[in-house]
């Protein structure tokens, strides 16, 4: 069983609730695993945080110039080269895992030993730690149609870290696909790697923490735009997926019952943003809405509509 071997690889920046992320991972029950820690020329006091720790299993790095602020997935791929171990998981600086989130992973891996990425189910917690939500069950095994369906379907929470992927795979498949500020990067990166079907680790052994500082809830005009450009950006992206997976199926009725699925969460996602941008950038929104091109031009109408009835 100790032949199974894991790298976390946790880039951080933020140091609010970095221990508490490298001592969820220190208490694993199963043991066979490093810790590798890049600071991305952080502000805060990263080193002596993670210098505190008397393991050999942690490693730690600094970047000599911000990468992550530009590029956040150029950071992560850059990251995942330090990896040694079989399997990595790109950690966080502020979530955390259940001391058995490796053991239950390693039995599956044993189940399945030709899959190259696993899920954990998701619990979301608040900045005290309290559980806010969490996610039902999947399938213990999905092949990649299934997954994708599910995915599209809702109830997932998008995150990285509950992931662990092969590292040989991940490499393959040239790291974490590319978006703008890393949004939607996990779930392309999944769906890619699940070609082969994905393990579902059915408890939420992986605490997904909402807070003020994290980037994915950066409530700012800039973040938004970003938010926007890659979330049709992943649309596009998304489309071609389905028409990979469904390359040899004769059937389109459930690659069109996916997409179906899935641009109805496109829809409430853009939704949600194009409310956030002010009304004195209405020109801009008009001009966002306008780009949509996977919108018939009733949606554009409708969206635009609810933008405007959120502001009065």
């Amino acid at each position: 069983m100790d032949n199974i071997s894991f790298s976390f690889i946790m880039p951080v920046y933020k140091s609010k609730f970095l221990r508490e992320s490298i001592e969820s991972i220190l208490k694993q029950s199963y043991r066979n695993f490093e810790i590798v820690i890049v600071n991305d020329a952080s502000p805060y006091n990263i080193h002596d945080i993670v210098c505190a720790y008397q393991d050999t299993r942690i490693t730690y790095k600094e970047n000599k110039h911000n990468i992550g602020g530009k590029d956040l997935v150029a950071n992560w791929n850059q990251c995942i080269l330090n990896a040694a171990n079989d399997y990595i998981i790109l950690a966080s600086d502020d979530d955390t895992y259940e001391p058995c989130f490796l053991q239950e992973a390693v039995s599956l891996i044993k189940k399945y030993p030709n899959i190259n990425i696993l899920r954990s189910g998701v619990k979301l917690i608040d900045e005290s730690g309290i559980i806010t939500n969490y996610e039902f069950p999947l399938n213990e095994f999905l092949n990649c149609k299934e997954f994708t369906y599910f995915w599209a379907k809702g109830g997932l929470h998008s995150c990285v870290s509950n992931y662990i992927f092969r590292k040989e795979s991940l490499y393959e498949n040239g790291g974490f696909v590319h978006f703008p500020k890393a949004h939607y990067s996990d779930d392309a990166t999944a769906l890619t790697i699940s070609q082969d079907g994905i393990i579902c680790i059915p408890n939420p052994n992986f605490n997904f923490r909402i807070s003020s500082i994290s980037l994915s809830y950066a409530q700012n005009y800039q973040n938004t735009i970003s938010q926007i450009k890659a979330t049709n950006l992943f649309m596009t992206w998304y489309k071609n997926h389905l028409e990979k997976i469904y390359y040899n199926d004769s059937l389109n009725i459930f690659k069109n019952i996916t997409l179906v699925l899935y641009k109805k969460k496109y829809i409430s996602m853009l939704e949600i943003l194009t409310s956030k941008i002010p009304l004195l950038k209405i020109a801009t929104t008009i001009q966002l809405i306008w780009k949509c091109k996977h919108l018939y031009k009733k949606e554009r109408i409708r969206l635009f509509a609810q933008y405007l009835l959120n502001k009065f």
